[in-house]
C-alpha cells in the first residue's frame, strides 16, 4: 500500500512538470475568494506560499467589528465550519470536526499551536492586536505541516501606518477593556506599537439544581466565583523597505491571570497564571522572478497553576519550596523558503524549516525533541480557466516522521463561477504535553503513536458583483485518534484507540444590496462515526463534536451610524463514547449599535451592545454555565488619517 502511495505522488508530480514557455508574464491566479467588505480591501498579495488557490476558506478582519466587544474565538465563529471548544478559562479552535490539537494556527508566519497540547487558549491572542484572521478548511499539512488534520488560521497583526487610535469598552461582570496603537512611517523606515489590557471580574449568576439526579429539581441561583480574569499583552513591530529587501521584525508579549471555577457541583479555588514571549524576524525579496523569503522566530510560553484548597478538587502536585510550579514551553524555529514564476503558466516552490522545541516540568524535566520540515508545491495555470496544485512534505518531530501528499483542482466555467476539488494526507505527532505533562487531572503518556488522517473536498465558490458564497463537501478519515479516558482517581490519560470518519460541509455566504448594508450567513456540518470494532461504541458519534452550527449577520453602516444583529445556532454534541450523555443544543443572539460624535480633530465613536440577548442558558465543554445576557459600551476615538478603517 506504502509503495503504491508513492507512486502515485511520483506520477502526481511528473504530470506536473511545466513544459518550458515564455516568461514575460506572471501566471494567472485563481484567488481564494474571501468574504471581506470591498471599501476595506487592501492591496492584492503576491502570490506567495501562503495561498491556497484551491481550497475552501474565510477572511475576517477586525475593522468591520471595531464597535464590538469580542475576543479572538467570537470572531472565528463568523468562519463556516468552526467550532470553539470553551472551557473555564480557555478556549480553543477546531476545524471540520477536529480536535483543537488537528487546528495549526500561525501569527504572522509563526506557528503559535503550543507544544504542550490541548491547542492554542485563544484567550491569551488578544483581538486588539490583530488585523485579520484567515481560516482555511480541510487538510493543509502538505502546506503548513504535520498538525493541520482539521486545518489552519492564519493570524496577521496591522501593518504600520500614520496613525493613532485608542479603545475604551466596559460593561457586565465588571469587565473592562483598553487598548491603542501608534504608527509611523518615515522614508524606508516604518514600526508600530500596540497595547491591549483587559480585566472581567466574572462572577455572573448562573441556574443551579442541587440534586440533578433527582427527578423534578428545582433550579437555584448561583454565583460563579473564582471566575476573574486580568490580562495585558505588548506588540511591538518594526521593518525597513531597502530597494527590493523587506526586513521585518515582531515582538509580542503577553501576561494573564484567571481564576478556574471548576463546576457549580464541584467547586475549584484554583487559580492558572499564563506568560508568553515571541520574537521574530522575517526578511522578503523578489530578484527578477523569484520570490524568496525566511525568517527566524522564538516562542516561550510558561504557565503555573496554584491555590486548590479544595479536597474534592484534583489539584496540581505541588513542588516543595515553591507556591507555585512553572511549566515552560520553548520553540526555536529557522524557516526559508522560495517561490518562482518559472513560465507564464507555473509557479513552483520549496520551504525549509529547522527548529527544536522542549519543556521544562518539575515533573518530567526537561523533553526537547527536534523538528525538521521540508515541503514543495507546483501550481500550474492552463489558460484562465484551470489550476492544477501538487504538494508534498516531509515533516519528522522527534522520533515521529511522516510524509504529507495533496492534489487540488479548479476549474473557473465562466468568471463568476469556480469548481474546486482537493485529495490530501497528512499526521500528527502526539504533542509533548501529550507525551510527557502532569496538568491537575491530566496524566501523560510516552507510548503515543502519531494520528493519520486523510481528506477529500470539493464544491463551489460563486462570486458575482455584490455576492459572495462558498458550498462545500468533505470526508476524512483518522487512524490511531488520540482520546482520553479515565483511568482511576478522576485522572485521565490519552490513548490510540479510534479509527474515526467525518462527512460533512459548509456553505459561506456574503451579500452586499447596497453599499451600506451586509447580509452575512454561514453553516458547518461534521457527521463523526467512531468505526473502532467494538460494539459498546461502533458507530456512535465522537464525543465533544456538535453536528450542526448555523450563524446569520446583518450589520448597517449608513454614514456616521453602525449597527448589527447576529444569531447563532449550535447543535447538541456527546460528551462520552457511548452517546448516553450530552451537552444540550445552544442558541444566543448578538446586537448592537454606534454613533460618530466627531469627525475632527480626531474621529469619534461609541457604541453599545448586548451579548446573549435572550438570556440563554449556554455551557462550555464540561457542562459549566457561561455567562448570560450582558451589556457592553465602547468608545473609540482615531486620527483622521485612519477614518478608513474605522
Amino acid at each position: 500500500m506504502r509503495l503504491r502511495r508513492w507512486a502515485g505522488w511520483a506520477l502526481c508530480a511528473i504530470l506536473a512538470v511545466p513544459i518550458p514557455a515564455r516568461s514575460d508574464d506572471e501566471p494567472t491566479r485563481l484567488d481564494p475568494v474571501e468574504v471581506v467588505d470591498e471599501r476595506e480591501r487592501p492591496a492584492e498579495r503576491l502570490p506567495s506560499p501562503e495561498d491556497a488557490p484551491t481550497g475552501f476558506g474565510t477572511t475576517l478582519r477586525r475593522s468591520a467589528f471595531l464597535g464590538e466587544r469580542l475576543d479572538a474565538a467570537d470572531l472565528l465563529l463568523h468562519a463556516p465550519g468552526a467550532t470553539v471548544r470553551h472551557l473555564p478559562g480557555a478556549s480553543t479552535l477546531a476545524l471540520r470536526g477536529s480536535t483543537p490539537d488537528q487546528t495549526l494556527i500561525f501569527l504572522d508566519g509563526v506557528r503559535l499551536t503550543s507544544a504542550a497540547g490541548g491547542g492554542l487558549d485563544l484567550q491569551t491572542v488578544p483581538l486588539s492586536l490583530l488585523e485579520e484572521m484567515t481560516v482555511l478548511r480541510g487538510n493543509e499539512g502538505a502546506r503548513y505541516g504535520a498538525g493541520a488534520l482539521g486545518g489552519v488560521a492564519l493570524l496577521r497583526t496591522p501593518r504600520a501606518a500614520e496613525t493613532a487610535q485608542v479603545r475604551l469598552s466596559g460593561g457586565s461582570f465588571g469587565t473592562w477593556a483598553l487598548d491603542a496603537a501608534v504608527g509611523a512611517r518615515g522614508g524606508d523606515l516604518h514600526g508600530m506599537a500596540a497595547l491591549a489590557l483587559d480585566r472581567s471580574g466574572g462572577d455572573y449568576p448562573a441556574a443551579f439544581d442541587p440534586t440533578p439526579s433527582a427527578p423534578g429539581g428545582t433550579l437555584h441561583e448561583e454565583r460563579v466565583e473564582n471566575n476573574d480574569r486580568r490580562s495585558g499583552a505588548l506588540l511591538l513591530k518594526g521593518g525597513a523597505d531597502l530597494g527590493a529587501l523587506q526586513l521585518e521584525a515582531v515582538a509580542l508579549g503577553t501576561l494573564a491571570e484567571r481564576g478556574l471555577p471548576g463546576t457549580l457541583y464541584l467547586r475549584d479555588t484554583q487559580r492558572r497564571a499564563d506568560r508568553r514571549l515571541l520574537f521574530a524576524l522575517s526578511a522578503h525579496g523578489e530578484p527578477g522572478d523569484l520570490t524568496l523569503r525566511g525568517g527566524l522566530s522564538y516562542r516561550r510560553e510558561a504557565g503555573a497553576v496554584w491555590g486548590a484548597t479544595v479536597p474534592s478538587v484534583i489539584s496540581q502536585p505541588s513542588v516543595p519550596g515553591k507556591d507555585r510550579a512553572w511549566q515552560t514551553e520553548q520553540a526555536v524555529e529557522g524557516r526559508a523558503a522560495l517561490s518562482w514564476a518559472a513560465t507564464s503558466f507555473t509557479l513552483v516552490g520549496a520551504d525549509l524549516a529547522l527548529g527544536t522545541e522542549k519543556l521544562d516540568s518539575p515533573y518530567h524535566g526537561r523533553p526537547q525533541r527536534p523538528l525538521l520540515s521540508v515541503g514543495a508545491f507546483d501550481e500550474l495555470y492552463l489558460g484562465d480557466a484551470v489550476v492544477l496544485v501538487v504538494a508534498g512534505r516531509y515533516d519528522r518531530i522527534g522520533e515521529h516522521e511522516g510524509f504529507s501528499p495533496k492534489i487540488g483542482a479548479a476549474y473557473r466555467p465562466v468568471g463568476w463561477l469556480e469548481l474546486r476539488a482537493n485529495a490530501a494526507e497528512s499526521f500528527r505527532a502526539p504533542s509533548l504535553g501529550e507525551l510527557y505533562l502532569v496538568f491537575g487531572p491530566v496524566q501523560p503518556n510516552p507510548d503515543l503513536r502519531p494520528e493519520r488522517g486523510r481528506m477529500v473536498d470539493g464544491g463551489v465558490v460563486v462570486h458575482a458583483g455584490r455576492a459572495t458564497a462558498q458550498l462545500s463537501a468533505f470526508y476524512g478519515r483518522t487512524e490511531d485518534l488520540v482520546s482520553y479516558e479515565i483511568v482511576s482517581g478522576g485522572r485521565s490519560k490519552p490513548f490510540n484507540f479510534m479509527d474515526a470518519e467525518v462527512v460533512g460541509g459548509e456553505a459561506d455566504l456574503s451579500v452586499r444590496p447596497v453599499g451600506w448594508l451586509e447580509l452575512q450567513g454561514g453553516w458547518g456540518m461534521a457527521r463523526t462515526r467512531n468505526l473502532l470494532d467494538d460494539p459498546r461504541y461502533l458507530g456512535k458519534e465522537l464525543p465533544y463534536r456538535p453536528a450542526h452550527r448555523v450563524f446569520g449577520r446583518v450589520s448597517a453602516r449608513p454614514d456616521g451610524w453602525e449597527a448589527f444583529v447576529e444569531a447563532h445556532h449550535q447543535s447538541a454534541q456527546w460528551v462520552n463514547r457511548s452517546n448516553t450523555v450530552s451537552l444540550p443544543a445552544q442558541t444566543w443572539f448578538r446586537a448592537g449599535a454606534g454613533r460618530r460624535l466627531t469627525t475632527l480633530p480626531w474621529e469619534t465613536w461609541i457604541s453599545a451592545q448586548a451579548e446573549n440577548l435572550a438570556d440563554a442558558y449556554l455551557v462550555d465543554q464540561l457542562g459549566f454555565p457561561r455567562p448570560g445576557r450582558a451589556f457592553f459600551v465602547t468608545l473609540r476615538t482615531t486620527t483622521p488619517i485612519n477614518r478608513g478603517s474605522r
